[in-house]
């Protein structure tokens, strides 16, 4: 903690001591010193990764600032986005359930801050992947096939990227030094010259044509489910949970966190052995040992993102509108690639087992009690979306199966009508 306080303060401490000593050769000084103090941990803050081009101190820099962007992490993220559609306005069209609120209303719609959850969740995994070129590259690809088929463009994933240096700049003032904010630049045209490559492999479309650069503004209708409850002192009437619960999920998910890397892929490998079929929803995992998994980059890969959803949940225990609206676009995008209810059920009882495993005698029998109950709330929100899409989609299908049998009539009175002209 100590090194990494001094490493953060260098340009600060330089400026200081600059000023009071005058001197050009203190700051070669420092410099040394700092990496002195690095090569005792066996880093040198000048090191650069071939792979990202960034050295050891820009890195530290992204995680500083990334860290204290954290620490309000909701609002952060809604600034993104606030800036995003101010900057771009058809940016706004992308995103369906956004697409007819007023730009001046999106700060508190509880849609907007579920999507700036998950975003921030989204980044969260990639200054994690830092260190790890290839699972830093495996996270982008799948950011990329996730947006197949959005008409998301490599113009909207730069222009994402100022705006959250204007979100930076924005709540940070001064102390978003130049060298954070080019550390960030730097990084972020890794990620997305990342991204555009697996564009480029999938065979999408990186630019937009003139006629693309607005999308329908028929908005689907929304499944909704009734949230207006508000948690009370004592307990909330949403989720069931009582402070105390939710204190304790809080605690054991911090242990858990501790040791994310090591827990993501034991998740992944938990699920694979104790949900039936559940491997088999993953087509490259499939037919596969899961004990012959464990260094799979891509389990751990998909392990973070699990978690980055969970993390997600246990952050907006207290906003249940937040949590249920996130709830339900993990249904929605579920739904078609094939996991049912039973494999989210099964996940509840995965996720009980891979904590127990994790934070060891501090998973005590209230804890788990309290998990117990919050995941019970998570699978009934989504299996409920479940549902809805389900009714949906059967809606849809009656006009057509009474259009086919009324193609079969005209078809069978035409024959008849032939007949008996003949």
């Amino acid at each position: 903690m100590i090194y990494e306080h001094v490493i953060m303060q260098e340009d600060e401490l330089l400026k200081a001591l600059s000023i009071a000593l005058l001197g050009g050769a203190l700051k070669q000084m420092w410099q040394s010193i700092v990496n002195a103090v690095g090569g005792i941990f066996g880093t040198d803050q000048n090191d650069i990764d071939e792979a990202t081009g960034l050295s050891v101190y820009e890195k530290n820099l992204i995680r500083s600032s990334w860290d204290q962007a954290m620490k309000n992490k909701k609002e952060f993220g809604v600034g993104v986005f606030f800036k995003l559609f101010a900057k771009d306005n058809p940016s706004q069209d992308l995103f369906e359930q956004l697409r007819d609120i007023p730009l001046e209303e999106l700060k508190t719609n509880k849609k907007m801050k579920a999507h700036a959850m998950r975003v921030m969740a989204s980044l969260q995994t990639l200054v994690d992947g830092l260190d790890e070129p290839e699972l830093l590259m495996e996270m982008l690809r799948n950011v990329a096939k996730t947006h197949r088929g959005q008409k998301v463009f490599q113009r909207h994933y730069e222009i994402l990227g100022e705006v959250l240096i204007a979100q930076f700049e924005e709540d940070f003032k001064n102390k978003f030094t130049p060298k954070m904010r080019d550390a960030w630049l730097k990084a972020y045209g890794v990620m997305v010259k990342g991204i555009m490559e697996e564009y480029d492999e999938l065979g999408m479309q990186t630019h937009d044509s003139d006629d693309e650069k607005t999308t329908s503004s028929t908005k689907p209708t929304e499944p909704t489910i009734e949230t207006t409850e508000r948690e009370s002192p004592e307990c909330c009437k949403v989720t069931g949970l009582s402070v105390c619960e939710k204190d304790l999920i809080r605690k054991s998910w911090v242990h858990f966190m501790k040791n994310k890397n090591e827990n993501a892929t034991l998740l992944i490998i938990n699920l694979f052995k104790m949900s039936e079929g559940a491997q088999d929803q993953f087509q490259k995992f499939k037919d596969t040992n899961p004990d012959d998994l464990v260094d799979d980059i891509r389990v751990r890969s998909h392990g973070l993102r699990v978690i980055a959803a969970l993390n997600s949940v246990v952050d907006n225990l207290d906003d249940t509108d937040c949590l249920v609206d996130m709830l339900q676009h993990v249904a929605h995008s579920h739904h078609p690639r094939g996991p049912t209810k039973r494999h989210f059920k099964d996940l509840g009882g995965v996720v009980v087992a891979t904590l127990d495993h994790a934070v060891g005698k501090k998973f005590t029998e209230d804890t788990k009690n309290a998990w117990v109950k919050a995941y019970t709330v998570i699978l009934s929100v989504i299996e409920k979306e479940y549902d809805t899409i389900d009714g949906n989609a059967n809606e849809d299908k009656v006009p057509d199966a009474e259009a086919k049998r009324n193609e079969e009539i005209r078809a069978n009175g035409d024959v008849k009508k032939a007949n008996t002209e003949e």
